[in-house]
């Protein structure tokens, strides 16, 4: 796994210090400013425990002091440590809720490309995939989102773990965003009830990762290639596992 220190490979793109301005635009984006630590006195009072189950404002307290600094100190100097002092908590407390730093950064990356999404038409699959697709690759190509979030995937892949959370937390999170687009085709009737909804997700979200990972998201008429491709899948019928044919 890159260490906080371990220096960025030149692929990437990205900035390995404070000079990096994509991520102060970052903190920009998500609408991050002046940071106000938690008190630490006063927990008690303001933080009341809650287990494993998320504090909003603390849990909000912590994504703008991860953001914060992201944009002041790059992804490689990006610690937990330094989050924890920002946002006035403790360590333990971050790791209940986030097993690592990527998972941390991934959090920071998730709230900015809601911030760009925009909800589907919901009038024509092709054209709702396609459109999505097209913001998420814009997306990837500014303010070195994309070049982030590859270094994130490469982190977590390394470790059961992140491994874990990509595939129980942060994809089917990102799916039920998509997933709207498919929900809507069926209840026009535009596709089958039974369409493995999921299965078309993750082919259209594999092609995606693929283009990310080899520098290819620069086609803006792919994804709608991409997109009608997936919708004729899903109008041809492709049942779920178990369905009757």
């Amino acid at each position: 796994m890159l260490s906080s220190s371990s220096p960025i490979p030149d692929q990437t793109g990205l900035a390995s210090g404070p000079e990096s301005n994509g991520f102060r635009l970052l903190s920009r984006k998500i609408g991050s400013t002046k940071i106000h630590p938690m008190p630490r006195k006063k927990a008690a009072l303001t933080r009341p425990r809650t287990g494993n189950q998320r504090n909003p404002l603390l849990h909000q307290a912590i994504i703008d002091a991860a953001t914060e600094v992201l944009a002041r100190e790059g992804p490689t100097r990006f610690t937990i440590e330094a989050v924890a002092k920002l946002a006035g908590c403790g360590k333990p407390t971050i790791y209940r809720w986030w097993p690592s730093r990527p998972a941390l950064l991934l959090e920071v990356y998730d709230q900015a490309v809601q911030h760009e999404l925009v909800t589907p038409e919901g009038k024509d699959l092709a054209k709702d995939l396609g459109t999505m697709m097209r913001q998420v690759w814009r997306f990837w190509r500014t303010d070195c989102m994309g070049s982030l979030y590859r270094l994130i995937l490469s982190e977590m892949m390394l470790e059961k773990e992140g491994a874990r959370y990509l595939r129980e937390v942060f994809v089917p999170r990102r799916q039920a965003f998509t997933a709207l687009a498919f929900q809507a085709a069926i209840d026009r009737g535009e596709i089958p009830e039974d369409t493995d909804i999921k299965l078309l997700m993750d082919l259209l979200y594999g092609h995606s990762i693929f283009r990310l990972i080899t520098e290819q998201i620069d086609d803006d008429e792919m994804p709608d290639r991409i997109g009608a491709t997936i919708a004729k899948l899903a109008r041809i019928g492709v049942p779920t596992k178990g369905s009757k044919l």
